[in-house]
């Protein structure tokens, strides 16, 4: 599950799920903008604000960049072994378990 410390200033260990990419050396999830050749970084630290970084909604920031101003995309599924299986894992937000996904 990661050391957590990449995940978007959320402190502790959290399953990432989705596009990544790594900006000014922090790692941020992102989804494709109506902008060419950009991408809009999602965070979820309200200290990126000091960054550039614009208030969405709730807890959410958000930044669109050029495609050139970001280290290389990436996308991250994670999975767990249970009793010798492999299962598509995500992570139930209000209790932080582990859920698993038996269509695999």
């Amino acid at each position: 599950m990661g050391d957590g410390k990449l995940n978007n200033g959320v402190s502790g260990k959290m399953i990432r799920k989705g596009e990544y990419t790594i900006y000014n050396g922090k790692e941020y999830r992102f989804i494709e903008s109506d902008a060419v050749e950009a991408i809009e970084l999602i965070s979820n630290d309200k200290k990126d604000m000091n960054n550039g970084f614009t208030h969405y909604k709730n807890n959410i920031y958000t930044k669109i960049v050029g495609v050139n101003e970001v280290g290389k995309l990436y996308s991250i599924y994670p999975y767990a072994v249970y009793k010798g299986e492999m299962f598509p894992a995500s992570e139930e937000r209000r209790t932080g378990k582990v859920l698993l996904d038996n269509k695999h």
